[in-house]
């Protein structure tokens, strides 16, 4: 089975660091971007309910899934992040024959025990969303910040260089080392946006899959 890719692997500790903790592109949004969203998809950071699932009605699960145990334990281990789809599966198989007759016919709980777990998993994953487009635009606007203070300290050197003062003076150094680092650390940031962005989409590839499957046990 495919892995789900995890950005976050692969990105150095010390970048990792400045990332805010936050299916297919199939939902869509009325909601109004930032102005300066920097991602590719749509802006939504609510899930789109409809387009991940087609069974039975949740609200009331929504609502009571918490309550049960052992649905809380699997829905945590299913909502990690570093998951495969092949793992991820398994899990869900294995809970779902624990509620059949020799792993054949299903008992009569089996459906709510799953659209419970089904419940939760859309409940962590909505969450979660929001948090990650919240996580977004604070990272945007942490860019500003950089950005502002490489533009306020090229242009006080640029007023030194006017004046004539000497690179080795430490008004000079001083600001000559504000830019540099202030650029490094911008640059580092800006190569991050792709995998900041796609954290949503992986999001929501790993709760389609997880639907579907749940799903291949209700619908027969």
């Amino acid at each position: 089975m495919k892995k789900l890719k995890s950005m976050s692997y692969g990105i150095p500790l010390i970048l990792f660091g400045l990332v805010i903790l936050f299916g297919p592109k199939v939902s869509f949004s009325l909601e109004k971007a930032p102005g300066k969203w920097p991602c590719d998809q749509v802006y939504n950071p609510k899930l789109n309910l409809t387009a991940i699932w087609q069974g039975p009605d949740i609200k009331e699960n929504i609502k009571n899934w918490w309550k049960d145990d052992e649905v809380i334990d699997v829905a945590a281990k299913l909502s990690n992040p570093v998951l495969t789809e092949e793992e991820g599966t398994k899990i869900i198989d294995e809970f779902a024959k624990k509620y059949t007759h020799f792993g054949l016919v299903s008992k009569k709980n089996q459906k709510d025990k799953l659209i419970n777990l089904f419940s939760g998993l859309y409940q962590k994953a909505s969450d979660k969303r929001i948090r990650q487009y919240n996580g977004i635009i604070k990272f945007v606007e942490r860019q500003d910040v950089f950005r502002k203070a490489i533009g306020s300290a090229s242009k006080k050197l640029r007023e030194l260089r006017k004046k004539g003062v000497d690179i080795k003076n430490p008004e000079y150094v001083k600001f000559s080392s504000q830019m540099e680092w202030n650029t490094r650390v911008f640059d580092q940031r800006t190569r991050l946006t792709e995998y900041v962005c796609e954290e949503p989409v992986y999001l929501e590839q790993r709760i389609g899959y997880q639907a579907r499957r749940i799903l291949s046990y209700i619908v027969k």
